[in-house]
């Protein structure tokens, strides 16, 4: 099994659908809790734009990097000491991802490569959860105007969002935060605000931390 949470650095996750704004959160929190923030490999992976043309040849490689890139990052082997770590995904988003993207038997190839692994990395202390409408997302992948992301479409976006909830509603391994990407809590003060009153709520270790950047409102 994996280590346990209340062993070694404190591990907060935000995940969400591409476009939610999870690299931008986590930075801020990475800032304010004097975090270490481990950031998914994205702009490395060179497969994507191979992916987003022709995602029935490429799912599969693209698949199983993202998941050993992961893998790497949250070995519990070898998780930091002491502190707080803050990434931008979960490690279980995974299993959401080869659902949609993989067919027989690549699904059952990646599966067995993926119970070697999940219980081998470190589980968070609490998920902050982006959750945004497929339209908002799209509006923000095209405003990025990342060149391997343009080929994402309404469609799929949908079925990533059931996805992620479908994982949420069995996720048992620590409390989840839910927050709305259209509040923008990266850049609303109110919005932010809420953020860290919920996560010293949830992550006792934390008010130290949080308490001086959470005033009480009058």
């Amino acid at each position: 099994m994996a280590e346990d949470t209340k062993n070694g650095a404190t591990l907060i996750c935000v995940t969400g659908v591409v476009g939610a704004g999870k690299t931008t959160l986590a930075r801020k929190l990475g800032q304010t809790l004097a975090a270490k923030v481990l950031e998914e490999e994205v702009s490395g992976n060179e497969l994507l734009e191979d992916f987003y043309q022709d995602p029935e040849q490429y799912a599969l490689p693209v698949q199983a990097k993202f998941l050993l890139s992961r893998f790497s990052q949250l070995r519990a082997d070898r998780w930091y000491k002491e502190g707080i770590v803050v990434t931008d995904y979960l490690f279980d988003k995974d299993t959401v991802f080869a659902q949609l993207n993989l067919k027989n038997p690549e699904l059952q190839s990646h599966r067995g490569l993926w119970r070697m692994l999940k219980d081998r990395v470190r589980q968070p202390n609490a998920i902050v959860y982006l959750q945004a409408e497929p339209e908002l997302l799209l509006e923000r992948i095209h405003q990025r105007h990342r060149s391997f992301e343009q080929g994402i479409t309404m469609e799929y976006l949908q079925r990533l969002a059931d996805g992620y909830e479908k994982m949420l509603a069995d996720y048992e391994h620590c409390p989840i935060i839910r927050i709305s990407s259209a509040s923008e809590p990266a850049r609303n003060q109110q919005s932010w605000k809420e953020l860290l009153r919920q996560l010293v709520a949830t992550v006792p270790q934390l008010s130290g931390k949080i308490d001086g950047n959470c005033p009480n409102d009058k």
